[in-house]
């Protein structure tokens, strides 16, 4: 059985927009699986992520665990947060991935990203701060390791590379 490319990417290359535009890919954005919104909250997404007054849901990361083997049957490419305790998942459990994340001197385009797409400021601040620390894990893994150079993003390397997107 064919089972799809899986991910894992740093935040801003690309993963939602290309989740929405095409049919074989999911982003499997990990927020509504870690944590309770209210019914009331319709904000983007976008906005909720790094506010402190989210509640962590009781079946986290075992549902989210079992969304990404479920769409991996389903779908092309799964695209995932980048995070080591999802290495740590697909290694365990033999789950080919890839790690896709930007080139140091990229952070200024991808700061003005989160603030394009309606980060707060804590997020921003978190994200980018951290970028070091996070490199450090992604390069540590034995994965496939793929870094986008200045304003290229995850579709631009796809379609560069050969792969199809539909």
């Amino acid at each position: 059985m064919k089972k799809g490319i899986v991910i894992a990417g740093y935040a801003g290359i690309g993963k939602t927009t290309l989740g929405k535009k095409y049919n074989n890919v999911i982003d499997l954005e990990s927020s509504p699986f870690k944590y309770e919104y209210s019914k009331d909250d319709t904000s983007p997404m976008e906005n909720r992520k790094g506010r402190k007054d989210r509640t962590l849901r009781k079946d986290w990361p075992q549902n989210y665990w079992e969304a990404i083997e479920d769409a991996i049957l389903k779908y092309d490419f799964v695209l995932v947060q980048g995070h080591h305790r999802h290495f740590d998942f697909l290694d365990k459990n033999e789950i080919e991935f890839w790690v896709v994340y930007p080139n140091k001197e990229a952070l200024e385009l991808y700061r003005k990203r989160y603030t394009e797409r309606g980060n707060n400021q804590d997020y921003i601040d978190k994200v980018i701060n951290g970028f070091d620390k996070m490199r450090i894990e992604f390069e540590k893994n034995k994965s496939k390791k793929i870094i986008l150079k200045g304003k290229e993003t995850l579709e631009d390397y796809l379609l560069d590379n050969g792969y199809e997107l539909c």
